[in-house]
């Protein structure tokens, strides 16, 4: 369970991280910051609460 937890995340931050640096030329991603190991551990751990946030930002923004 726990390591289904991990990977996912892991998963997760591999699929941002490779956006990222696909499009960091593209105009929409100047201003995103670059990813270091801190950050990519971080998000790994915690990407339920960032999901539930996204959800419930986007359920919020459609019904306006």
């Amino acid at each position: 369970m726990i390591l289904n937890y991990l990977f996912i995340g892991f998963v997760l931050s591999f699929l941002l991280d490779y956006i990222s640096e696909k499009y960091k030329n593209h105009q929409s991603f100047q201003n995103v910051p670059e990813w270091d190991w801190q950050a990519r551990i971080i998000f790994a751990l915690f990407w339920p609460i960032g999901l539930i946030i996204f959800f419930y930002s986007y359920i919020k923004a459609y019904f306006r």
